[in-house]
């Protein structure tokens, strides 16, 4: 055994290296997938405080380092109808006499620390923004629905050279004295390939 051993020693050497090397190659493809786990952003997009439209739409986020809002796009869909509007800026869809004196409260723009969130208002708030030039600032009294709303958060995050963006749709049903809202997916939908990511551009510059 021994003899053999020496005669082939250096096929057993070689043998070892590649069997060290396959070791160490899924060695670092596990530690570079924990990396990029670990690394890539993740924003969380819910719905809390109540299930009617009062109910409050948060956004979370669950990166390890801070992103900076961009840009909120709210998609409605209602009445076979599709709108989608930009409402980063409040100021937008407030009376004159409504405008905050603090201009941070007049934008969604603002920096979300690691584990953060921030609140961007009521979905009743959110939805009457966009449906406010067909509904004369409210929905019309006879609509039962269904309403379908996305919301589209678009950020920067310091490691990415393009913008970052996650989705979330929601459905809200009459339910004959109140409207009950409640998310179409389990999860929120992080934007994360480049193609679509550029899309997110091309987004910006249509709802600025």
């Amino acid at each position: 055994m021994i003899d053999w051993i020496v005669a082939h020693a250096d096929v057993i050497n070689a043998l070892g290296s590649i069997g060290m090397l396959i070791v160490w190659i899924t060695y670092l493809q596990v530690f570079l997938y924990s990396y990029r786990r670990q690394v890539r952003p993740k924003i969380v997009i819910n719905r809390a405080a109540g299930s009617a439209l009062d109910a409050h739409c948060f956004v979370s986020n669950m990166s390890s380092d801070a992103i900076y809002i961009e840009s909120v796009l709210i998609t409605l869909e209602v009445d076979g109808k599709t709108w989608t509007r930009a409402i980063t800026d409040i100021g937008d869809v407030l009376d004159a006499g409504e405008q905050p004196e603090d201009p941070r409260s007049r934008t969604h723009q603002r920096p979300l620390m690691p584990g953060s969130y921030y609140v961007l208002g009521s979905f009743d708030t959110l939805i009457n923004s966009v449906a406010k030039a067909e509904y004369d600032g409210a929905f019309a009294d006879d609509l039962n629905g269904p309403i379908h709303a996305e919301v589209m958060i678009i950020a920067d995050y310091a490691s990415e050279d393009l913008p970052i963006g996650a989705k979330r749709r929601f459905k809200a049903d009459w339910r004959g004295t109140y409207w009950y809202l409640y998310p179409e997916t389990i999860h929120t939908t992080q934007i994360r390939s480049r193609r679509k990511r550029r899309r997110i551009i091309e987004m910006i510059a249509d709802h600025p």
